[in-house]
């Protein structure tokens, strides 16, 4: 880390690249913040048949809940392209602290379901917002050669995030039994992770980020105007030239992927409990 970067809350904008030692470091921050968001994202998987059974939540209800969650925080993403004025590093920081505020003291009071499921929702708005803007940092802080690297790296904040709730939730759940608790501990590792954050994160200069994104698509235009493509035409109709086989094909077996694997997230625990738990032994008249 920067050795001025305790001073990052005051100024978060670099007016340079940083070296390449720093840059891994932003690389790993933003990492680790992705994984804290998806943490606090599936501990709600991790145990849900511990407050579906304390707040009598139903599957159907449970059911509709993640779905307003997911559309809601699908729509927040749409507000993700307001990082860019009030700046990214600021958006992920002080989301990820209502996140952790929200995960550690709000959530766990919830004493009936309908406030459980406003709390969740909220939670879900909010990390829509963030999880556009912690992508963003990590192509600002990745050469172009290796982007794709940075941002394969990027990806494992999903899969971290998932096996982090199965390592904490099936270590600590004999010693805090209650769902309430396993909330608490991930908003407190989303607390430590807004301190890193909050001392730390900071972002290129949006002329600086210009500056790159100017200079490279010249090099584009250059490459296209060399093999003799008309670019004015083949801008007219962009949206019209993504419906493509190829296009079409590899978007939706990646939704197919992904709704395959969030269905599993959520409610694979369910699943398991009712699989595995054997039902209670039927009364007995003496």
């Amino acid at each position: 880390m920067p050795a001025n970067g305790v001073l990052a809350f005051g100024n978060r904008e670099l007016a340079h690249y940083p070296s390449q030692t720093t840059r891994r470091a932003y690389l790993g921050l933003v990492v680790l913040i992705t994984v804290a968001l998806y943490y606090a994202l599936y501990i709600g998987g991790g145990v849900a048949p511990l407050f579906m059974k304390d707040l009598h939540i139903s599957f159907g209800y449970l059911v509709r809940q993640l779905a307003i969650g997911n559309f809601l925080g699908a729509f927040a993403s749409l507000l993700a392209g307001a990082s860019d004025r009030f700046g990214r590093t600021r958006l992920v920081v002080w989301g990820l602290l209502v996140v952790a505020l929200l995960t550690t003291f709000a959530v766990p009071l919830a004493e009936n379901r309908f406030v459980f499921a406003v709390l969740g929702i909220v939670v879900g708005f909010v990390e829509g917002i963030i999880l556009v803007a912690t992508p963003a940092l990590m192509r600002d802080f990745s050469p172009q050669v290796g982007r794709a690297t940075a941002m394969g790296l990027w990806a494992m904040g999903p899969v971290l995030g998932s096996l982090v709730t199965s390592a904490v939730v099936s270590t600590t759940l004999t010693t805090f039994t209650t769902w309430r608790s396993q909330f608490r501990l991930c908003g407190a590792f989303c607390l430590i992770v807004f301190v890193l954050a909050f001392l730390f994160l900071k972002e290129l200069k949006p002329a600086l980020r210009d500056q790159v994104m100017v200079s490279e698509r010249d090099r584009v235009l250059n490459e296209l105007r060399a093999r003799g493509l008309d670019i004015e035409a083949s801008l007219k109709h962009p949206f019209r030239q993504l419906f493509r086989p190829s296009i079409v094909a590899s978007a939706l077996g990646v939704s197919v992927l992904l709704l395959v694997y969030y269905t599993t997230v959520a409610f694979g625990v369910i699943y398991l409990v009712e699989c595995f738990t054997s039902p209670p032994p039927a009364p007995t008249r003496c």
